[in-house]
């Protein structure tokens, strides 16, 4: 690993927020089917597993992922559509894209093949998604940022 700091430059303000809520939607779900299960009242074979994870890396994370969050949140309430986000970089965070990038994988065929009320990803929030995780393991192996542009092929127009 070579660099301290992932920058994700130009990220679509708007388009990150969708995807958040769709994590925040996709974890309520899961949460309601849960309890179900636990009440024998749901049928449903909710992979715990993805609800596990992504608490855990939220709880685990929650330090690196404050700033970010702050500085997307600004630009919002500023009205930009784009901002550069920096992330601290920690020894396992290579392991830790690979598995999230399989999880939301995970949850995208869950949602499509489960009678469930949240969908899967939008493409653009996948194109997004993908290029986030793209973007990591680029830079940990030393190349340097590249920013989100649907012009250079890199993600699709910001549209939810």
């Amino acid at each position: 690993m070579t660099t301290e700091t992932v920058w994700l430059l130009r990220y679509p303000v708007e388009l990150g927020s969708s995807v958040e809520e769709h994590v925040h939607e996709w974890m309520r779900e899961f949460t309601l089917i849960r309890l179900g299960q636990l009440s024998g009242t749901s049928k449903h074979d909710v992979p715990a597993r993805l609800q596990t994870m992504v608490e855990q890396l939220t709880r685990q994370y929650a330090t690196e992922l404050a700033e970010p969050h702050r500085l997307r949140a600004a630009a919002a309430a500023r009205g930009e559509t784009h901002v550069d986000l920096p992330y601290p970089v920690r020894p396992e965070t290579e392991q830790v894209v690979v598995t999230l990038q399989r999880m939301l994988d995970d949850v995208d065929e869950f949602c499509r093949t489960e009678d469930l009320l949240t969908l899967q990803r939008s493409p653009a929030q996948k194109a997004l998604n993908d290029w986030v995780l793209q973007e990591f393991l680029r830079q940990l192996r030393g190349e340097p940022p590249r920013p989100w542009s649907p012009v250079a092929g890199v993600g699709p127009a910001p549209q939810v």
